[in-house]
């Protein structure tokens, strides 16, 4: 069955449009004469990667948690889809989620099925799933897949709004001083122009900024896309990643924040796979295409090779103490002895989203009155530039 799209006249002659799934264009014109629909115009619906709104991390997530939900009442894979496909908004999943349905009642495996799609199910989703299914355990493991995917989405979440604000004010800010700067200042400044008396040095410096923001303010915008260019330029190599990166890390604020996403992502990605029924090996190879962060990527790749060499997990992540905190280590260390290192793994994650979470809310508390500062300063800047020439001029009067 495929979906189509289509244009139809109700009973009333109100114009209608939508999608409904069907063997083909007969069939869904059968399909809409029953509801009542007089069919204008049908047309097969696309699953090019360009067509349709683009699945969030979010949506992907619900329509696992479904998923899982129908499988543990008792329904088939091939009937839990079709559901889904019936409730689902989103254009382009309910036609990925018809097509695997298909797939399925033809003998192809969910995981497999699902693997044509990688723009939409990942690498660590699709692996998952083939465990659930080797497992016998697939809606266990679709319910620790949403879990997953809904504290990857939350902590994205936060990310995005935290830098909301400030950005924001930034762009605020230098609307209103590049406002200053143009309009304002200069008509107060062309009083001081004019005189012969020398002008303080503060006030010198701010008519070669004003002068240069007025009449050279192309090359300001030249020479910041062509910064903004070369940055994404250099990060784009992998030696300049991996400087970046490692700067990153060494920032304090920024280094201690970032320390804590990427072990929450690290540990709570590889408990999950570990949960799910993925071998030790494949599960880091799986965390590392998730990270994709240089000294982190360092940490699994010296893990896989320890881990082949026969040692255990724990002593290979105590080598890095430089990023991976002792008691991360200890944590790992008492989950391989207890043989629940899946769980231990989960515990830190959540203990490292919830440092993440209160780290941001801690540097978005300072921020503001940093942003408040520099303001005053730049105002301030101004204002004595600007007053010290008049109070020159009043004592010359009197």
């Amino acid at each position: 069955m495929s979906i189509f799209n289509y244009n139809a006249y109700n009973a009333s002659g109100r114009r209608v449009a939508g999608s409904l799934d069907a063997v083909g264009v007969r069939d869904a014109v059968q399909r809409l004469k029953k509801d009542g629909l007089y069919p204008l115009k049908i047309s097969e619906a696309g699953l090019e990667k360009g067509i349709g709104k683009k699945v969030s991390s979010y949506e992907l997530a619900l329509t696992t948690r479904q998923l899982a939900s129908l499988l543990s009442s008792g329904a088939t894979l091939s009937d839990a889809l079709g559901v889904l496909t019936k409730e689902e908004k989103n254009k382009r999943l309910k036609a990925v989620l018809l097509h695997v349905r298909d797939e399925i009642s033809e003998g192809n495996s969910l995981s497999n099925a699902l693997g044509g799609y990688p723009d939409i199910f990942s690498r660590i989703y699709t692996g998952m799933v083939a465990a659930g299914e080797a497992g016998g355990s697939l809606d266990i493991v679709l319910q620790r897949l949403s879990d997953y995917l809904e504290v990857r989405y939350r902590v994205v979440r936060e990310v995005q709004s935290a830098l909301t604000y400030p950005i924001f004010m930034s762009i605020v800010g230098i609307g209103v001083l590049l406002f200053l700067f143009v309009f304002v200042i200069p008509k107060i400044t062309a009083i001081f122009e004019g005189t012969k008396n020398p002008l303080p040095s503060i006030t010198i410096i701010l008519l070669w900024i004003t002068n240069f923001i007025r009449y050279y303010w192309y090359l300001l915008i030249a020479g910041g896309i062509g910064g903004i260019w070369g940055i994404r330029v250099f990060i784009k190599r992998p030696s300049g990643k991996a400087v970046m990166d490692r700067l990153l890390l060494k920032i304090p604020l920024i280094g201690s924040l970032m320390t804590h996403f990427y072990i929450n992502t690290l540990t709570g990605t590889l408990g999950s796979l570990l949960k799910g029924g993925i071998p030790m090996l494949k599960a880091l190879e799986m965390t590392k295409g998730v990270l994709n962060h240089t000294v982190f990527n360092e940490v699994i790749d010296r893990a896989i090779s320890d881990v082949i060499s026969g040692t255990s997990l724990s002593v290979s992540i105590k080598k890095w103490e430089a990023v991976m905190p002792p008691v991360v280590c200890h944590i790992i260390t008492v989950g391989e002895k207890g043989g629940n290192l899946s769980d231990m793994l989960l515990k830190v994650s959540e203990t490292y989203r919830q440092e993440f979470e209160s780290g941001i809310k801690r540097g978005l508390s300072l921020l503001e009155p940093v942003m408040i500062l520099i303001m005053g300063i730049v105002v301030g800047f101004i204002v004595i530039a600007i007053l010290l020439p008049i109070f020159e001029l009043n004592r010359i009067i009197k």
